[in-house]
């Protein structure tokens, strides 16, 4: 089974999926970072040379070529779900689970790390925290379709990894 994780950018997604796949003995891919690989440059220099619109249009190509793999995690982008259909994609091709977090413990996890995140860096705080809140009540219709929706910030992996075998078995 694949399974995708999805949220916020600063959710956890990447510490989630490493802790959950070693916990269920799948692969672990982080699309970024695959995207990365394969573009041999970094998701910041994607953004600032080709723009968003062509990272989004990678993003897409990318998510389906790497879930070929069978029993794994993949983390994916922040604003992956939002375009090109990757939400029914990644819903008929596997489990999907969304790291739900408030604005207020997203924008205290981004704030020290904006240099490294194309859509934030130029943000001051209050930018940023509004930025938050725009595009979490943007996603929240795509992030909800999530077959799994669990607390990001109060998370117990233990738990998580429950609810991911009962479906795993279904």
């Amino acid at each position: 089974m694949k399974i995708f994780l999805i949220g916020f950018m600063g959710s956890g997604k990447t510490t989630v999926g490493k802790k959950m796949a070693n916990g269920l003995s799948y692969d672990y891919f982080d699309l970024d970072h695959f995207i990365e690989q394969k573009e041999k440059k970094s998701v910041r220099k994607i953004f600032e040379i080709m723009g968003e619109a062509y990272f989004r249009e990678q993003e897409s190509k990318y998510l389906r070529t790497i879930s070929d793999d069978k029993n794994c995690v993949i983390s994916t982008g922040g604003g992956l779900p939002c375009y090109n259909n990757n939400m029914d994609y990644m819903n008929n091709n596997g489990l999907t689970v969304y790291l739900k977090m408030k604005p207020e413990h997203l924008f205290s996890r981004l704030k020290n790390g904006r240099k490294n995140r194309p859509l934030i860096k130029d943000k001051n705080d209050q930018e940023l925290f509004q930025y938050i809140v725009d595009k979490l009540n943007e996603r929240e219709f795509f992030y909800q379709k999530s077959r799994v929706v669990v607390d990001g910030f109060n998370l117990n992996m233990n738990d998580l990894l429950e609810k991911i075998r009962s479906y795993i078995t279904q």
